[in-house]
């Protein structure tokens, strides 16, 4: 039934804005599908959109929160730090082993690190709940 994560929606004050910041940092480019929303191809063909934010769906810290694989964590950190986000969690460890860090986006949305180690990835396995598809 579910196959794939297709796209993560952002709910934010200026779209544009907020879709320009995420299309530099991925080396992307911004589209729209309407006036009330754009939208940045991410890596692996994940669709980043962003909707303005209302009483519904308000954005900001406090929700769902996507974790993206990094190669080096503090690099990641720094490197989104320059561009305006700030840091929330971490950097830590999981007890996994794994390094994860929370960063909150200038338009508040949450951006979570994860930088996966031969442990964590071990880890991960021995519970032999990630069979894979």
């Amino acid at each position: 039934m579910l196959r794939a994560v297709e796209s993560v929606i952002f709910f934010v004050a200026d779209i544009d804005a907020a879709a320009a910041w995420w299309a530099d940092l991925l080396g992307s480019t911004v589209g729209h599908e309407n006036p009330q929303f754009a939208f940045v191809r991410g890596p692996g063909g994940v669709v980043l959109g962003f909707h303005p934010a209302d009483a519904k769906c308000p954005g900001g810290i406090g929700g769902t929160t996507v974790y993206w694989e990094v190669d080096d964590l503090d690099v990641a950190v720094q490197e989104l730090q320059r561009r305006g986000a700030r840091l929330h969690r971490g950097p830590m460890r999981t007890d996994f082993g794994a390094g994860v860090a929370m960063m909150v986006c200038p338009w508040g949305c949450t951006v979570g690190l994860n930088r996966v180690t031969e442990e964590s990835c071990q880890a991960i396995t021995a519970t032999g709940n990630f069979g894979g598809s």
